[in-house]
């Protein structure tokens, strides 16, 4: 069970086919990954000094969020800078599969989504002209564990002066944890949970990706050539260990989507039939107590010399 889910995987292909893996449940898995998060960070939207600086800003605002998904942080950003009474010129979401925008009716008018992909030459009219860029869970994009191509493709949407603002939990901290003896329930079993914890790891290694590039990525931004780079790291709440459990079942399920059917590939070592027999049993030993967590949410900030 140590195999690669797929030996050759495409990441913006995966997330760009919505036949295979975007639907209702991944945007409602999207919802609850953004309520988690937020609960983490103390419900802040940006940041303190991003903060400020749209709060100071001279001109509206223009924000580009990356990798948006179904835009639930950009619209809650909007309802924020309302609040604080920022002028907003456009908030703008992209990502390279559209089927999880929210429609256009039910949007303000200065919040817009558009399909792309961000890690490709992007169009010169949007270089340069964004006051904040946020990302948040992108490391799914990231290739050959360098975050590099990623930062450049942001720091060259921003304004001089612009901030990043780049969340992720510490995908290279995957952990199951069980009841221990003694404790309100019995030693719980985990042994599925920690296999499908080692496919991922060994896919990730297969890719040339550990994650191990997270705990330094203040550093990469600093070399980036961005200023004021501050790091924050924020230990998950255990009060919500089983919502956070919900939302990596959630992703564990889509990603049998990578792993081709017994059919096209008898000799495999790992098939799609034999993944969900194992995402069964984790699913059970979840619900006799096992969490599943990535131990803390990671946030850097960083701002383009003016």
């Amino acid at each position: 069970m140590s195999s690669s889910p797929q030996g050759k995987f495409e990441a913006s292909q995966f997330w760009a086919s919505s036949a295979r893996s975007r639907n209702f449940k991944s945007s409602a898995r999207l919802h609850l990954q953004h309520h988690l998060f937020q609960r983490t960070l103390g419900n802040r939207i940006l940041q303190p000094t991003a903060e400020q600086a749209a709060v100071q800003c001279r001109a509206p605002l223009r924000v580009a969020d990356l990798g948006c998904g179904n835009g639930v942080w950009l619209l809650d950003l909007e309802q924020s800078l309302t609040d604080l009474g920022v002028e907003v010129s456009l908030l703008e979401g992209f990502d390279v599969n559209p089927v999880n925008f929210p429609p256009k009716w039910s949007c303000p008018p200065n919040v817009a989504f558009t399909a792309l992909d961000v890690l490709k030459p992007l169009p010169q009219e949007l270089l340069g002209t964004y006051d904040i860029v946020h990302m948040r869970a992108f490391v799914s994009l990231i290739t050959k564990n360098d975050p590099r191509p990623a930062i450049y493709q942001a720091l060259s949407l921003l304004k001089p002066g612009g901030w990043l603002q780049w969340e992720e939990t510490r995908v290279d901290r995957w952990t199951a944890t069980a009841a221990q003896s003694g404790e309100a329930e019995d030693a719980q079993s985990k042994a599925s949970c920690d296999a499908i914890i080692g496919i991922l790891d060994n896919g990730g290694r297969a890719q040339g990706n550990t994650f191990d590039f997270l705990a330094t990525l203040g550093v990469h931004l600093e070399r980036a050539g961005l200023v004021q780079v501050a790091s924050l790291e924020l230990e998950k709440r255990r009060a919500d260990m089983k919502a956070w459990t919900e939302d990596y079942l959630l992703s564990w399920e889509e990603i049998a989507n990578l792993i081709p059917p017994k059919a096209q590939a008898p000799d495999s070592p790992l098939t799609r039939e034999m993944y969900e027999d194992l995402l069964d049993k984790a699913i059970a030993e979840t619900e006799q107590g096992v969490a599943i967590h990535q131990q803390s949410v990671l946030v850097v900030m960083g701002r383009k010399p003016a």
